[in-house]
């Protein structure tokens, strides 16, 4: 079931030498600084699938979301 689930993840479309493939294997975009995946998710918008912009996004997007509001 494993292999089912991970082969619809929206990375598996990267070629395996891309850029962005070799940052994210190095490197886990949930445990990045947010200076470091906004660059991330900018340098890459006109670069890769829809998909995979919008899986780095939706991180992007979800710590927003557990942020505190500000005063």
């Amino acid at each position: 079931m494993a292999d089912a689930i991970l082969s619809l993840h929206p990375c598996q479309t990267l070629s395996l030498d891309s850029d962005l493939s070799v940052v994210l294997e190095l490197e886990n975009p949930h445990q990045m600084t947010d200076d470091r995946l906004t660059e991330l998710i900018s340098s890459s918008q006109s670069t890769v699938e829809p998909a995979v912009w919008g899986y780095l996004y939706g991180i992007w997007e979800s710590r927003e979301w557990q942020r505190p509001p500000a005063r």
